[in-house]
């Protein structure tokens, strides 16, 4: 069936459903959100992990003044944050199907 635009409907990967303005190999939009919000379960757990391990680096290794500590709390905050970001996307790219 074409699409408006005249071109061919492109089927979504997962699913087989024709969805008018999709590019070859893409999902369509309710498969890409199911397999976002699985992405980003995963993702919470990656980085919760790798958090408190980055939490016990800095409680051991930093010294014992508040300069440090705060510092430290800040790099663990920031460790959370981007392997959250980092691992929504690389399991957005390299889910199985």
């Amino acid at each position: 069936m074409p699409s408006l635009g005249g071109l061919p409907e492109v089927p979504c990967t997962k699913c087989g459903q024709h969805v008018p303005g999709l590019a070859w190999g893409e999902y369509c939009p309710p498969c890409r959100e199911g397999r976002r919000k699985r992405a980003v379960r995963i993702a919470r757990r990656i980085s919760g992990v790798v958090g408190v391990l980055t939490a016990v680096w800095v409680f051991i290794e930093l010294p014992v003044t508040v300069t440090a500590r705060v510092w430290g709390a800040g790099v663990v905050v920031a460790t959370w944050f981007l392997v959250r970001q980092i691992a929504t996307r690389l399991l957005m790219e390299f889910l199985p199907k």
